[in-house]
């Protein structure tokens, strides 16, 4: 059976549209108010909770979320790796809509956003899609170069043939 690369895009978007942004739980971990660029902090809402930060981030595209009372920061692997663990009982901020628990003082409550492993398996699809699809551009057009070759070469025989045709005529 075979599938064009737009039936596989059209239901890979899919797919990835109704993505639940329920990540894992990383830990707590200390906020380096030092380092503004380790989870800098992106929104702010009296409603803040784990779900929503992992939401806000996984939209943008962040592997990592994390939270502290109504903050909400973003982060890659990279920022995570630079962070420092804190024990479990740090993180003691109850979330301001009463589910879960966001940071502490000076911690963060981090969470993986699930979003960002299918935004990563879709960006790698679309890479492969992209190559294949330049790929087959190329060879359709050496088949079609190929092709047009062969047409004037048979064009060629064929005058050759009316030349001697003439040719035999004369004689």
């Amino acid at each position: 059976m075979k599938f064009s690369a737009c039936t596989i895009l059209a239901v890979m978007l899919v797919l990835s549209a109704g993505e639940s942004f329920a990540g894992e739980y990383q830990g707590c971990f200390v906020k380096n108010y030092e380092d503004k660029q380790l989870f800098p902090y992106s929104k702010v809402s009296r409603q803040m909770d784990n779900a929503m930060c992992m939401e806000h981030c996984g939209s943008k595209g962040m592997p990592y979320s994390g939270t502290k009372s109504v903050r909400c920061g973003c982060g890659t692997a990279e920022q995570l790796a630079n962070m420092t663990k804190a024990p479990e009982s740090e993180c003691n901020y109850d979330c301001k809509t009463g589910t879960g628990i966001c940071g502490g003082f000076a911690r963060l409550s981090i969470y993986s956003t699930a979003q960002t492993k299918r935004s990563f398996e879709l960006r790698e699809f679309l890479e492969e899609l992209s190559d294949t699809l330049e790929d087959l551009e190329q060879t359709m057009d050496e088949e079609i170069k190929r092709e047009m070759d062969e047409e004037d070469g048979i064009e060629e025989e064929m005058e050759e043939v009316e030349d001697d045709e003439m040719n035999l005529d004369d004689k």
